[in-house]
């Protein structure tokens, strides 16, 4: 951050999170990019304000059945134009990011590709972070439907716990970027 500057800089970080994963490490990117001394309007996408007048946008959705949710796809694809104009980060929470291995990894790129696809939208930074199974919070059907996917692949199936599979490491490390992207970006504002 450029310590002659007197105002922060704005950060909109925007998500949509159908279980609360995606919410936590939504928080947990906002919070390391004030530690950055950098202001950041934290919100749900059916809530984020047009992305004009902020710095840098950060957005986050998860995979359900196979797709980004139709809240997120819809906002990115409507205000691509203006996202476009600043630095923007996105990241995505998956079970296929849980797993390192060439098969989840092509998994995660492709639900990458489709949503970049279907907004046109091109984030300067990604993050690819493994999600949770939120089995106490899950109702009966679904509970019994991501078990069985979970024991398809590997994954745990107790469902009287919740398993985590978020790196906070990489989100950490993504949020850095984030931070060191907006502040080279303005830099070159600033002397262009």
């Amino acid at each position: 951050m450029d310590p002659t500057a007197t105002d922060p800089r704005r950060v909109l970080v925007a998500y949509h999170s159908a279980d609360g994963q995606t919410a936590k490490i939504a928080e947990r990117i906002a919070d390391r990019l004030r530690q950055n001394r950098i202001a950041v309007e934290l919100l749900e996408v059916a809530h984020a304000p047009e992305p004009h007048g902020f710095d840098a946008v950060v957005v986050g959705d998860s995979i359900h059945a196979g797709h980004h949710s139709r809240a997120l796809t819809r906002w990115l694809a409507h205000h691509g134009e203006a996202i476009g104009r600043t630095p923007f980060a996105l990241f995505q929470v998956s079970l296929a990011s849980a797993t390192d291995d060439a098969v989840h990894a092509a998994e995660a790129h492709h639900y990458l590709q489709q949503l970049l696809g279907a907004t046109r939208v091109h984030p300067d930074i990604v993050g690819l972070f493994g999600g949770a199974l939120a089995y106490t919070r899950y109702g009966w059907l679904k509970r019994r439907l991501m078990r069985s996917i979970a024991q398809r692949s590997g994954g745990p199936t107790d469902t009287g716990a919740d398993h985590e599979f978020t790196d906070w490491g990489a989100v950490d490390h993504f949020s850095d970027d984030v931070a060191r992207l907006i502040e080279v970006w303005h830099a070159a504002d600033r002397s262009g």
